[in-house]
């Protein structure tokens, strides 16, 4: 019982730490709620204890009782969830388990963005120009914002993952950015407590990964994160590229300073803007295992969590880590739609084929079939690749993503793709806007993915029928195959005819083969003329065809596409609805008020982030179907408008 580890985690985490604990002869045991009891993890580990129903995760007393009652002496949480709350160390202290982590006054600094400040300034780090906490005056905010000098970043002095922060770029902008700011601070359970802080323009987010023993720290590498969505990183890199050595001696040096002065036990990351014109700042303190550690393991050959179970089995803190070999990138696959903002897409795993190559890691969250909830971050795998230079990894990591196939949820993978490829991205010469540059693939399917649906109407099992042999009935010649956006408007026409038992097809710009290969696991290989490329293809009960390439994600149905006065009374639909379930903040619209494209209408918390439902076109408001404080589910009627025609 002593070799047994409590996960209170979920997902890709909770499965990689416990590999570690079984690769070092502990037994690791899966903490979670109900609604995971069946999940992932729990199958992956074997060994679960449910803490209660959902949201008992986030109660440390009942984490550290479900511990005890597996016999655990150690817990490890993970990140995010109650990784970093003095609370669960201290629950733990006090049940004799040992907390695979900070101390409780560690946390506790760290956990206070504005303290955390103070740490780094006594440790003679440079830091940021700053206010103190804001109080509820505007004029006060006003006063602070020109102290400080814009732009200003409205920041929580509590909590992390990038919630509530708001750029302000003059006067205008403050009130509504700091109210904005403090429901979403709330919501995310990060309190009231906001300040603000010099926004650097151009930067570059670069952390520095650290190990200490609560006297002293050591260095374990840096890693740029710059590329960010929503002040979430999205894709990162060991070592940071592109910076200079002095630089990065300064960032090791300072990072370890910060973390000598707030008495670091166990790991922890200490983030950084660094300015175009070689300007350090101290960021915040990470006291936890990160989501991007794969990367550092890989450049280090270190294996992170061992060095959690090493201190604190009681061994020495290594002297300093090894010099990175190689490059090593991350990207995060999320269940999100770049076409709705880039919303949770929560739903089934019609399909998810998560590729295999030499030198690539894939730290999964779900497989297929798999269900991903409303209430948990939208996070399905993290795909890691190394390589020998910066190049290299970058190779590999747009060709694993290429390979990869989801259907049944929008990803942002389409976007990943768009996003490694852009050429600030590829000259290693990004900041922490260059994200917000790069678009998400729209319109509609090209060439290959246009295949892909033909594909999945001439596929057919082997029959004896002659009728069913043939294909698509025709009188005469080629047969005409028609396929239509569900969700947006666009149609595919083809003329299809089988020779000699092929299929060539003529799509109204170009005539080629068609060939296709269907695997069992939902991803098709499809050759069509000189293309080669695989699809996700989903079919739904109702007719629908979920087609998921590189280039992006479709909805179709086969048939002709309805008529112009159709598509033009669906466009005209001033029906506003909850994307998502959540909690309603505020309703900016009135009864009958005019109003113009792109004006708010409905303000609601949905999976820790504000969410601004704005009026899709001009017109008038018709009813409201909702209230602050309401809670709602996805689909339903907050808004009814009647917009202008013309």
């Amino acid at each position: 019982m002593a070799r047994r580890v409590a996960i209170a985690n979920r997902g890709e985490v909770a499965v990689r730490i416990a590999a570690t604990c079984r690769l070092r002869g502990y037994e690791p045991v899966l903490l979670c709620g109900e609604p995971d009891a069946g999940g992932f993890a729990a199958r992956a580990i074997g060994r679960v204890e449910v803490v209660g129903p959902a949201g008992s995760e986030m109660d440390p007393d009942a984490v550290v009782a479900a511990a005890l009652r597996t016999g655990a002496a150690l817990l490890h949480p993970g990140y995010g969830f109650l990784s970093e709350r003095p609370a669960l160390a201290r629950a733990c202290a006090a049940a004799g388990i040992h907390f695979l982590g900070p101390s409780p006054e560690t946390l506790e600094r760290c956990g206070d963005k504005v303290e955390t400040r103070r740490a780094a300034v006594e440790a003679g780090v440079p830091v940021l120009p700053a206010s103190e906490p804001l109080g509820d005056d505007p004029n006060e905010w006003r006063a602070a914002a020109e102290a400080v000098g814009y732009p200003v970043l409205v920041k929580a002095a509590l909590g992390g993952g990038g919630a509530s922060l708001r750029r302000v770029g003059d006067p205008g902008e403050l009130t509504e950015a700091v109210a904005s700011a403090r429901r979403e601070a709330e919501a995310a359970g990060a309190g009231p407590v906001l300040y603000l802080e010099r926004f650097l323009e151009g930067a570059r987010h670069i952390e520095v990964q650290v190990a200490g023993d609560g006297t002293r720290a050591i260095a374990i590498g840096d890693r740029e994160c710059s590329l960010q969505r929503r002040h979430q990183k999205v894709i990162e890199e060991a070592p940071a590229p592109n910076l200079p050595y002095d630089a990065r001696e300064r960032l090791h040096t300072y990072a370890v300073a910060v973390a000598e002065a707030v008495g670091l036990v166990s790991l922890a990351t200490i983030e950084f803007l660094y300015g175009a014109d070689g300007t350090i700042a101290f960021l915040e303190v990470n006291p936890r295992l990160q989501v991007e550690h794969p990367v550092t393991e890989a450049v280090t050959g270190w294996d992170l969590v061992a060095l959690q179970l090493d201190l604190a089995e009681g061994r020495a803190l290594p002297e300093w880590a090894p010099a990175p070999n190689g490059h090593a990138i991350e990207a995060r696959l999320y269940a999100e739609d770049p076409a709705r903002h880039f919303l949770p897409s929560p739903g089934r795993l019609d399909v998810l084929a998560l590729p295999a190559a030499p030198r690539l890691r894939v730290d999964a969250a779900y497989a297929a079939w798999d269900v991903i909830p409303d209430r948990y971050d939208p996070l399905i795998a993290k795909l890691i690749a190394w390589g020998a230079n910066r190049d290299e990894a970058l190779a590999r990591l747009s060709d694993a993503l290429s390979r990869t196939g989801v259907a049944g949820v929008a990803t942002n993978r389409p976007w990943l793709i768009a996003l490694l490829d852009a050429p600030e991205v590829r000259a290693g010469a990004y900041t922490t806007t260059t994200a917000a540059t790069v678009a998400p693939p729209a319109g509609p399917p090209p060439r290959l993915a246009s295949a892909a649906l033909l594909a999945t109407a001439l596929d057919r099992p082997p029959s004896s029928d002659p009728w069913e042999r043939i294909g698509p009935f025709r009188l005469t010649g080629a047969a005409e195959i028609a396929f239509h956006g569900v969700d947006t408007d666009w149609e595919r026409v083809f003329a299809v005819e089988q020779k000699g038992g092929v299929w060539h097809v003529d799509d109204g710009e170009s005539q080629g083969s068609l060939r296709w290969w269907r695997g069992s696991d939902g991803l098709w290989t499809v050759a069509y003329g000189d293309e080669l490329g695989t699809a996700a293809i989903a079919r739904r009960g109702d007719g629908t065809i979920e087609v998921v390439t590189a280039a992006g994600r479709w909805l179709a149905r086969s048939g002709r596409r309805a008529p112009e006065s159709t598509r033009a009374a669906a466009r005209a639909d001033g029906t506003i609805r909850a994307p998502l379930p959540g909690k309603i903040l505020r309703v900016p619209a009135e009864p009958d008020a005019p109003v113009e494209e792109g004006d708010p209408l409905v303000i609601m918390s949905a999976m820790k982030i504000e969410v601004v439902l704005r009026a899709p076109g001009s017109g008038r408001v018709r009813s409201i179907h909702c209230y602050p404080d309401q809670q709602v589910d996805a689909g339903d009627i907050l808004v009814e408008l009647t917009l202008t025609t013309e």
